[in-house]
């Protein structure tokens, strides 16, 4: 075997042990490379990521300090190196070496973004700014570097500044979230809050081309060969152990081109693409009462309005728009947002013999247009965009629209409604983390910055260890057929009077839904409830509450049409 098929393996076998963790293995078999190789660059720089991920900061910076001086245009070495000093805590040296692979790589949008990092932690934040705006500039779709932007221009109070970023992060993605900052500050500036105009463009999947000029490129640097099956997986888990989910992908497919049936390309392809959907759509399938319950409704809707033409807002995997075929519907309209879902549900209708009667649109609901999309409104509007806590997908202004814009009259809404249950509870572990505060005696408070920004998170209870502190009350009932006009910065208030049943400290609120199906099917998504994936959410107060069993807490519920907030009153 000659010398250049041996180094292969040898780099290959070493890129392995750094995946599977053994780092003492992969420094080992590198430097061993790198003394039989020492002009080559590439061994170099991935002996400095080795050493960086072994801590050996020093040593890290060295490697990548020598393959810089045989290749200065190596990108790996370029980006990391900065890192590697701002690990050692010389944020002024990385800031050098950052903008000095500026100057060599001035489109690589996360050597702005990481520099953008620094200058935030610096406190400078003209500068933090100037890097987050040019990371947008070459990507707008690192949407998390305008989520810093928003909080630069929040802190120097251009409420202005922080509005237009918001509004730019809207027109590319939706989140519930960010509408109710965007209305806050429009509030705070005094004004009417107008919706973000939404990008109704349709998308079209992008399909991962096998081979690349660029790749080959890349396997000509490294010695692969070609029709080296064990070498392309290697370079594909190295790609993707470093989140280059895209080229990783490619190294996959090459080899499924080789094998059709090689099991170890299938289930990392399969790894990669799982990223691109959330669990939860999961745990939605295997709920069988949720399918059941929705079966049942879809069949005896179907049975009032034969023939009916039918909605489906929001289709996922389009299991619910093929119940509604096989019901009976004459026509099926399944609106789908995220493209690579929908590309999935055309594939999954077709494969079920539902083509004909099933048409699946990459679009939200609200831009469905009647002279493209569809020809007459519909009998039945079947929906299921309901997160743990009911509103947060945007159930309540999307019906609300297709009640006023889609659906006929007499026409029938799919539930019909659901009503909000909530308990006050003392929940100790999951307090101590929302927020992130004291933890084994150590101000933990900076970590925060770190935590999901939603309003309230998913809990299951059942699995939990809490103090019941109250016994579930009723919160707000939601009629889909009737749901009353909002102004978009309009919230409504309301207050509770809760009797205590236990003693204890009230830290949050755990709450669901009863879901109606129709006049008569309810089912719950609380902590004894028929359908289980939805779980339960919870709130956390900031301060927590001695109260006593017995005692009568007074809460406010503050709801808007997509979130839900609670204060707990003296």
């Amino acid at each position: 075997m000659n010398e250049a098929i041996m180094a292969q393996q040898r780099l290959m076998k070493a890129i392995q042990n750094y995946q599977t963790g053994d780092l003492n293995a992969a420094e080992k078999d590198l430097r061993e490379l790198q003394s039989k190789f020492p002009k080559s660059d590439q061994i170099l720089s991935l002996l400095g990521t080795v050493l960086y991920a072994k801590k050996k900061y020093k040593d890290a910076f060295r490697s990548y300090q020598e393959a810089l001086k045989i290749n200065p245009n190596n990108e790996d070495a370029l980006i990391n190196i900065g890192t590697v000093e701002k690990a050692r805590g010389r944020a002024d040296k990385a800031i050098e070496l950052m903008n000095n692979a500026i100057k060599r790589l001035p489109n690589r949008p996360d050597i702005h973004f990481n520099l953008g990092t620094i200058y935030l932690e610096q406190k400078d934040l003209a500068k933090a700014e100037t890097a987050f705006k040019k990371c947008v500039e070459i990507d707008s779709s690192i949407y998390q570097a305008e989520i810093q932007l928003v909080n630069i221009y929040k802190e120097q109070n251009e409420l202005a500044k922080a509005e237009a970023a918001i509004r730019s992060i809207l027109s590319k993605q939706d989140s519930p979230q960010l509408v109710e900052k965007l209305k806050e500050l429009v509030a705070l500036q005094g004004r009417e809050y107008i919706a973000p105009e939404v990008n109704t463009a349709v998308e079209t999947p992008v399909v991962p081309q096998a081979s690349t000029t660029e790749d080959n490129n890349t396997d000509e640097v490294l010695g692969l060969d070609s029709n080296d099956v064990r070498g392309l997986m290697n370079m594909g888990g190295y790609l993707q152990e470093r989140y280059k989910f895209i080229e990783a992908e490619k190294y996959f497919l090459r080899v499924l081109e080789k094998e059709p049936d090689h099991a170890e390309a299938q289930k990392s392809l399969r790894k990669l693409r799982s990223y691109k959907i959330p669990g939860w759509h999961f745990d939605m399938l295997e709920d069988t009462a949720r399918n059941d319950a929705y079966q049942a409704a879809i069949e005896k809707a179907l049975k009032k309005k034969p023939n009916a033409r039918v909605l489906d807002i929001g289709t996922g995997s389009g299991l619910l728009a093929m119940m509604a075929a096989r019901a009976g519907a004459s026509e099926v309209i399944a609106c789908e947002m995220h493209s690579e879902l929908a590309g999935v549900a055309k594939e999954i209708i077709k494969a079920n013999g539902y083509e004909d009667k099933i048409k699946v649109i990459n679009k939200k609901s609200t831009d469905l247009d009647k002279e493209v999309d569809y020809t007459e409104k519909f009998d039945l509007i079947v929906s299921e965009i309901l997160d743990c806590g009911g509103l947060g997908e945007g159930v309540v202004p999307s019906l609300r629209h297709a009640k006023k814009n889609l659906m006929k009259t007499g026409g029938i809404m799919l539930p019909a409604g659901m009503s909000l249950f909530g308990q006050l509870i003392e929940i100790p572990k999951k307090y101590l983390v929302n927020p992130v505060k004291q933890i084994s005696g150590f101000d933990l408070s900076a970590f925060d910055q770190f935590r999901p920004v939603e309003e309230y998170g998913r809990v299951l209870l059942e699995n939990e260890e809490y103090t019941a502190l109250s016994e579930p009350f009723f919160i707000a009932k939601y009629d889909f057929q009737q749901l009353p006009e909002m102004g978009d910065t309009e919230f409504k208030e309301d207050e509770k009077e809760v009797n205590i049943t236990a003693k204890g400290c009230i830290q949050a609120i755990a709450f669901w839904f009863e879901l109606n199906m129709d006049e008569e099917s309810t089912y719950s998504s609380g902590p004894n409830g028929e359908m289980v994936h939805w779980g339960q959410a919870v709130y956390f107060f900031g301060e927590q509450k001695a109260v006593d069993s017995g005692d009568d807490q007074h809460l406010k519920v503050i709801t808007s049409d997509s979130t839900i907030k609670f204060q707990l009153k003296d």
